[in-house]
């Protein structure tokens, strides 16, 4: 599989929880625009999309995250302490 061509900090689990944050933020917006107003095409693509974009950082973050952990895991089990 190859990897997604996205700048190395953005793969970093805190960014990547950052945008994901922005996305839930955006997506939020259009889709309320739903409830107080006429049903628009745009909103409701823009506001899917956006949520989508969320998920997908999301999983960039928590896969870093579980990355980080294994490697810490794997550097303390290497001086023979088997602390997480």
């Amino acid at each position: 599989m190859r990897p997604l061509p996205l700048p190395a900090f953005v793969l970093h689990p805190v960014t990547a929880l950052g945008i994901a944050a922005l996305h839930v933020y955006l997506a939020a917006g259009h889709l309320t625009n739903l409830y107080g107003g006429p049903i628009v095409w745009t909103d409701i693509w823009k506001g899917l999309g956006a949520l989508a974009g969320a998920y997908v950082f999301t999983a960039l973050a928590s896969r870093g995250l579980a990355k980080h952990k294994v490697q810490h895991f794997s550097l303390d089990s290497q001086n023979g302490s088997a602390t997480e």
